[in-house]
């Protein structure tokens, strides 16, 4: 919603096959990292926008938990959280096939644009490629 609505952190054609899922990636990571941290999510867009408020967001991660990070180690972070929680899914059974939308979505043209959804089935796994 950032970058292919809002513009915010760049510019993605939300019609485009090119880019949602290293954009999905990117963002599921810093979610996971702010959400672990404290921060609330709106921080995100700042951050997007100003390099400067991430290390105004890493210099207070470190003095509050008496830790030396950098921005390296809070994707890091996000990375780790999001790997350990598709480990817990996929212990509990839910695995890639639970990850994918109902047929009617790829079938039924959505308005405004009547467009239906035609992401690949290897560009939605691509997301976890980190």
């Amino acid at each position: 919603m950032a970058a292919d609505i809002l513009k915010i952190g760049g510019s993605v054609n939300p019609l485009k096959l090119e880019g949602p899922a290293e954009l999905s990636r990117n963002l599921q990571i810093t979610t996971a990292a702010l959400d672990a941290t404290g921060f609330c999510l709106f921080i995100a867009f700042a951050i997007l926008e100003q390099p400067e408020t991430l290390g105004a967001m890493v210099e207070t991660i470190t003095h509050m938990y008496g830790l030396d990070m950098t921005g390296d180690d809070v994707v890091t972070l996000g990375q780790k959280i999001l790997k350990m929680e598709r480990e817990f899914n996929e212990k509990a059974g839910f695995g890639p096939a639970s990850n994918r939308l109902p047929r009617h979505f790829s079938r039924e043209p959505l308005a405004p644009h009547n467009v239906t959804f035609d992401v690949s089935e290897k560009e939605l796994d691509s997301v976890y490629n980190f």
